[in-house]
């Protein structure tokens, strides 16, 4: 670890670590006094979010998500759940997608879901209140009895994997250079090798009809893996979620969503950045594109003055897509080999070389990620065929809400 935290110095604490089940917990509160028995005292680190954090055990990473301090009255806008918590339905989808991608050999990361416990959540106007049930509690619904809040079943996610880095994300330009230089390769070879490795990943989920759906940067680590499918939609779902919202949302966006739309958005939502949202911020603050990612670009490498201050936080952490973020800063031709290895990786061989013409002709031209790109990588043939908007985050989590998902949940 001295060495990585030479690379990214990191926030380190005790994490509580189970021998019996291998999983790690950032504070025993909650816990069953059987488990609290077992436990061990590890050394921990923080990992890219606040919802993580990981211990080296037989010189392994093991990262855990979910049940971290602090708890709080909100719910968390990013995810959708309670602060702090990781819930059943949304652990189990990823660990599922992730082991279900492994599998094919595509991706390196493997993961398995731990339920913990159960709460009542309560919620009032914009405000929350989450309590974890007591065992007489418990007792009491399994005889039938009924409360006046929502019951959750919450629990932690443990990922692993011979090459994964939970700390290093591809939206931390400088320090993914860092490791580089630590390894001791070129810096555009990482990009590259880690922009190819996210294609097979991603090629791989979407013939398994996994959508994933938040796939910004800083949802790929240093080598590529792509994780956080806590939010994936699946394409047996489709059907089922459209006749369920047909009559609930504008037909603007039900015809956005689709498996063409959910693939636009995957690969649209990693070079392009979430427009929605850089749109809202532009006509905000009245700023260009230019105005704006000059803005955003200062407070990046200025972090520190954006701390506590929640508008400057917002543009601090934008997803601007990883053309703007990084491939902008490179030469051309660094770009081209880095967009060119994701292309040999996501599309057929077949259609790659016309992929790659029709791709560089607009970034010639527009020297910005456009949607047109997006669109001719997901249907080359038919890029007319694909909705050149992406599906708005806020619709994806919103599904959420439903009873389609959350009690039925896939598997």
């Amino acid at each position: 670890m001295t060495e990585w935290q030479q690379v990214r110095p990191l926030g380190q604490w005790i994490a509580y670590f189970d021998p019996t089940t291998k999983i790690a917990y950032s504070h025993t509160d909650y816990l069953p006094e059987d488990v609290q028995g077992r436990l061990l005292r590890k050394h921990a680190f923080e990992s890219h979010s606040q919802r993580a954090y990981f211990i080296v055990a037989d010189n392994e990473l093991n990262e855990y998500k979910g049940l971290t301090l602090p708890y709080s009255d909100e719910i968390v806008p990013a995810s959708g759940q309670p602060r702090g918590l990781l819930l059943k339905e949304h652990g189990e989808r990823e660990a599922r997608a992730l082991n279900d991608i492994a599998k094919r050999g595509a991706g390196s990361v493997k993961a398995e879901y731990h339920e913990v416990g159960m709460a009542l959540l309560k919620r009032e106007g914009s405000k929350i209140e989450v309590r974890p049930l007591t065992a007489e509690e418990e007792k009491k619904r399994e005889n039938g009895t009924f409360y006046d809040a929502e019951i959750i079943r919450y629990g932690v996610l443990r990922r692993w994997g011979e090459d994964y880095i939970p700390f290093i994300r591809l939206d931390l330009f400088q320090i993914v250079r860092q490791l580089a230089i630590m390894k001791g390769i070129d810096h555009v070879e990482l990009l590259s090798d880690a922009v190819a490795k996210l294609g097979r990943v991603l090629r791989t989920a979407h013939e398994l009809g996994i959508y994933h759906c938040f796939t910004h940067p800083g949802n790929v680590d240093a080598h590529g893996n792509l994780i956080d499918y806590e939010h994936a939609i699946y394409r047996d779902e489709i059907p089922a979620i459209k006749e369920n919202i047909s009559t609930k949302i504008k037909l603007e966006d039900m015809g956005l969503f689709s498996e063409a739309g959910l693939r636009f958005r995957d690969i649209d939502v990693f070079f392009g950045g979430e427009r929605e949202i850089l749109r809202r911020c532009q006509e905000c603050f009245k700023l260009s594109h230019e105005e704006l990612m000059t803005k955003v670009r200062f407070l990046r490498e200025n972090i520190e003055l954006s701390v506590g201050i929640p508008v400057f936080e917002l543009l601090a952490h934008l997803n601007v897509g990883f053309y703007e973020d990084t491939l902008k800063k490179l030469s051309i031709q660094d770009q081209r080999r880095i967009i060119e290895a994701f292309i040999d990786n996501y599309c057929s061989i077949s259609e790659r070389q016309e992929i790659k013409k029709k791709v560089f002709a607009v970034l010639d031209r527009a020297r910005e990620w456009t949607e047109a790109i997006s669109g001719f990588i997901v249907n080359p043939e038919n890029p007319e065929d694909v909705p050149n908007k992406q599906i708005p985050g806020k619709f994806i989590l919103d599904l959420w809400e439903l009873p389609l998902l959350k009690l039925y949940p896939i598997g």
